[in-house]
């Protein structure tokens, strides 16, 4: 019911995001006012040799009513600039619900952990809980013009079972990897786990595109969500 709920409040209580310029000549230049850069990471997204930049910007101030009736919250944008041959930065894509927000990790806090490049992807890492952790990794990539996400990996940890179980899913190809193993290596006292990973095919579907994509609310495979 909750997920409903947030669902109709995005959709009927939009908040005005601001519209990102097309073109700058620094990262600066993308930055809205009101907002600043939380991180930022440099690397090579398209086909071209040149260094690109990714970005996630944060509000300075909490917005009443984002994402649920009754809790404020700042507001984070993600963002792609390619860098232009005669200098400068070209607006790519700006995501406004792809991001995790700095109270969406439980008794953890912040859930953001890492914002990177790896193999022309952009990747976003998170981890949060409490007696109960979990981690999540984003992984975009540039093709066709547009942004998709084509690697998505889940971890669930319960140290009270001393169960680490993750699922990392290749959306590109529609196959997958089911990891088991303990929490704890020998760890006194904790039931003892034996390592197994399995290859299975969920299968291919449709990919999800970063520009509209709202995070949580993306079912990749039973009850997993992204």
């Amino acid at each position: 019911m909750s997920l409903i709920i947030t669902i109709l409040h995005l959709f009927l209580n939009p908040y005005p995001y601001p519209v990102l310029p097309q073109k700058g000549k620094t990262i600066s230049d993308f930055v809205p006012k009101g907002y600043q850069i939380l991180y930022q990471y440099k690397g090579q997204l398209n086909s071209d040799t040149l260094s690109d930049i990714t970005a996630i910007l944060e509000c300075d101030k909490e917005i009443p009513d984002l994402k649920e009736e009754g809790h404020a919250q700042k507001p984070r944008i993600l963002l792609v600039i390619f860098a232009n041959p005669k200098g400068g930065y070209t607006l790519s894509v700006q995501s406004n619900h792809s991001v995790l927000l700095s109270d969406d990790g439980g008794v953890f806090g912040d859930p953001f952990q890492e914002l990177y490049i790896e193999n022309k992807c952009v990747c976003v890492d998170y981890y949060g809980g409490s007696a109960y952790k979990w981690a999540y990794t984003y992984k975009w990539r540039y093709r066709q013009n547009d942004w998709f996400l084509i690697g998505a990996t889940h971890t669930s940890m319960s140290p009270h079972d001393n169960i680490l179980e993750k699922y990392d899913f290749n959306l590109n190809t529609g196959k997958a990897e089911h990891t088991i193993m303990p929490w704890l290596e020998e760890e006194e006292g904790l039931p003892q786990i034996t390592p197994k990973t399995k290859r299975f095919n969920p299968g291919k579907k449709p990919l999800f595109k970063l520009k509209n994509f709202v995070s949580g609310q993306n079912m990749i495979y039973k009850d997993i969500y992204f």
